[in-house]
């Protein structure tokens, strides 16, 4: 049975997840220094004090749980550690007895071919079993998260990896949805002008809550982006941004005045194209530009 789990993680545990960095930005990780001692070392002791860990922040919903540990070592040279967790089950043990059946009902049963459990594998191609990433899977979990909180933070001391491209198009998306849905002109110029400054954080790592509150957003404005994720948690997932990848997705930009008129243009540089002074009335702005004719040409939307 462990040998086909350690034989199957590898393959199944796709979801990527990093240590999380201490508050002072080092990599000082608790869990980390844990585990990577019984990969290191295999002992007893370690085991229980990673299951204890585990202990202390199981929810009374996840129940009994049987944890397993496997150190496996590669023909190359390579360790990985193989942490799997398994649900107690209920089932019924029935024998023959005396040409009668003997039946008994059991509360805490381990499934050998249970489909609900919860995985997660960490590689190293160091003799040291030093690991700086893992995969995971939470089979246990039904919902639109992907792992079980206290399973990847608490237990784990992790989060969810998100590479700089993914997350710099997830975050383009949602302000693009955000200052679309939205009708408070105030709230889409703070969002568009972030967009702006937003492309000077090239290789810069944070998390789309960071990122806006450093640039000064208003708490609507983020909370409207917030929204606009498909899961809100995400937005506090680090990544390093990409100024690229986040400007192809807000490539751009269109203004409609109360008289019908609609300006529009690539967002990198609406403002250099479009020149635009207060008006004499209220509320309003006079925009000009200048540039030959190249199309003309008939929509039968906007």
């Amino acid at each position: 049975m462990i040998q086909e789990l350690c034989a199957r993680a590898p393959k199944e545990c796709r979801i990527e997840i990093v240590f999380r960095p201490a508050e002072d930005g080092s990599a000082n990780n608790e869990a980390r220094a844990l585990l990577e001692q019984y990969a290191t070392q295999p002992s007893l002791g370690c085991g229980r004090a990673i299951a204890s860990k585990l202990q202390s922040v199981t929810t009374r919903r996840s129940g009994l749980g049987l944890l397993f540990l496997a150190k496996v070592r590669s023909q190359d040279g390579s360790h990985s550690l193989v942490i799997s967790r398994f649900p107690a089950d209920q089932g019924v043990v029935a024998q023959e007895v005396a040409g009668e059946l003997d039946v008994e009902f059991l509360e805490r049963v381990f499934m050998k071919n249970a489909k609900a459990y919860k995985s997660v594998v960490y590689e190293s191609t160091s003799p040291t079993a030093r690991f700086e990433e893992g995969r995971a899977i939470d089979r246990q979990l039904s919902g639109p998260r992907e792992l079980s909180q206290y399973w990847i933070g608490d237990f784990l001391a992790s989060e969810l990896r998100t590479t700089g491209p993914f997350g710099s198009r997830r975050l383009a998306t949602a302000i693009r949805k955000a200052v679309n849905e939205t009708r408070n002109r105030a709230l889409k110029s703070d969002l568009i002008a972030a967009s702006q400054l937003l492309r000077n954080q090239h290789g810069t790592v944070r998390s789309a809550t960071q990122f806006l509150q450093r640039l000064g957003v208003s708490d609507d404005a983020i909370a409207a982006v917030r929204r606009a994720f498909t899961r809100p948690e995400l937005m506090d997932e680090r990544f390093e941004f990409h100024a690229r990848e986040f400007g192809q997705h807000l490539r751009h930009r269109m203004v409609e005045l109360s008289n019908g008129a609609m300006l529009m243009a690539e967002d990198r540089v609406f403002d250099d194209v479009f020149d635009s002074q207060p008006a004499v009335a209220e509320n309003h702005v006079r925009y000009s530009t200048v540039g030959a004719v190249v199309d003309q040409r008939y929509r039968m939307r906007k």
